[in-house]
This record gives C-alpha cells, sequence and structure tokens, in this order.
C-alpha cells in the first residue's frame, strides 16, 4: 500500500532541500550545531534528561551548552 497523503509531503521536502537558499541554510547548520551535539552525546554522554517540565529542562541543557562553552574556553586560553 502506498500512503498519498505521506508521498505528497515526502515530495515536499524534497522539493524544499533542493533549493539553493535552503541548502545554504542547511550547509551553515551542519557546520555550526551538529558538532555541539555530536560531543555532547559522544564525549559527555548527554543522551537524556533527568528532569521534567520545559522549564527545568531548559535549564539541563543550559548547564550542558555552558559546559561545552567552558570546555572550548578553556583550550583556548
Amino acid at each position: 500500500m502506498v500512503n498519498e497523503e505521506w508521498e505528497q509531503q515526502k515530495e515536499y521536502v524534497r522539493s524544499k532541500l533542493s533549493e539553493e537558499k535552503t541548502g545554504t541554510i542547511y550547509l551553515k547548520r551542519k557546520i555550526d550545531v551538529e558538532p555541539v551535539f555530536g560531543f555532547l552525546k559522544a564525549n559527555l554522554r548527554f543522551t537524556r534528561f533527568s528532569v521534567r517540565g520545559k522549564s527545568k529542562v531548559e535549564n539541563e541543557m543550559g548547564f550542558a551548552l555552558m559546559a561545552v562553552n567552558l570546555r572550548k574556553f578553556i583550550a583556548n586560553n
């Protein structure tokens, strides 16, 4: 069975990703954002949140990103 709605959605995403402007945005994201999350997961073993609730999750993510920034700061000094 083929889900027509799903196929239309996939085609829409393919067309958006093939546009030059969108490609530039995703290329920049791959360089800027993805390595940080990879570092968090691989080196700091941050794969899950240990709290519940949006504000608590935001705080925990802030601490994790602060740890990444501190490690970068210390490495550069």
